[in-house]
């Protein structure tokens, strides 16, 4: 009877956590939605926080981990490379290699993913290719799914303390946060997030900011559309194309190529 007791109270306390957390972003969605005039059901907050929690899981992008290992399995990458690493902006960047020649990449860039899960699986994604550099988008996708600036910026905290621990000695070059059309409606959070990283590349010798922001706007200071596919959100060939030239500056500048 113990035994049965201590299940269900176990139980109890795992569902009213779960229940807390969804309280909490339902919330948020409702002021969100409150302060961009929009409309949404309780049917629909709902929607909205259930896979806002799911995808704040660390492990939410197990899968695509995985294919990454099997894939150095077959083809082990060569040590020694820069790596780029985060979100979709990464992943989809089709011609890393091409625009960084002659320098040696590795794109380890995952879904959509957020800091949180670069630094759940930082040893398979980071550590164990054995970087000379480290160049990482990611952040929007975390402010997107209401975890704001603070928590944004606490996680990449903990991802360049991993950085200090594991690879001592290697740079970090963030890439600031784009100004993306679909997401226009957290500017002010973006802008924080980039400008707290700016701020600590200030102070660190070994962490670079490297500012898309400026460039990817209109003359009118809005999210310029022909840098971005349908979807507003990730950048086309021109959007890569400042990119490109933002990214290789910076490194070319670094290791004085």
């Amino acid at each position: 009877m113990k035994i049965k007791h201590s299940i269900a109270l176990l139980l109890s306390v795992i569902i009213f956590s779960c229940s807390d957390d969804i309280k909490i972003l339902e919330d948020k969605i409702q002021l969100q939605a409150e302060k961009n005039n929009t409309e949404m059901s309780k049917v629909d907050i709902k929607k909205a926080a259930l896979y806002l929690n799911a995808w704040s899981k660390e492990d939410f992008y197990q899968e695509a981990i995985d294919e990454f290992l099997s894939q150095d399995l077959v083809n082990p990458p060569l040590k020694g490379s820069i790596l780029f690493t985060g979100s979709s902006s990464i992943r989809f960047w089709k011609t890393l290699k091409e625009d960084m020649e002659p320098m040696q990449v590795i794109n380890r860039g995952f879904g959509g993913a957020h800091i949180a899960h670069v630094n759940h699986h930082f040893d398979d994604v980071v550590t164990d290719y054995q970087p000379k550099a480290i160049v990482l988008f990611c952040g929007t996708n975390d402010i997107a799914a209401l975890k704001g600036p603070k928590q944004t910026i606490d996680d990449f905290k903990s991802f360049l303390s991993k950085v200090r621990a594991n690879l001592p000695g290697i740079p970090v070059f963030v890439i600031g946060i784009k100004p993306s059309v679909a997401r226009e409606y957290l500017k002010a959070e973006e802008m924080e997030y980039n400008s707290t990283i700016s701020e600590m590349s200030e102070k660190d010798e070994l962490l670079f900011f490297v500012d898309v922001w400026e460039e990817m706007l209109t003359a009118e200071g809005k999210p310029n559309p022909s840098l971005f596919v349908e979807d507003g959100l990730h950048i086309n060939a021109e959007g890569y194309k400042i990119w490109t030239r933002l990214v290789r500056a910076n490194l070319i500048n670094y290791f004085n190529l």
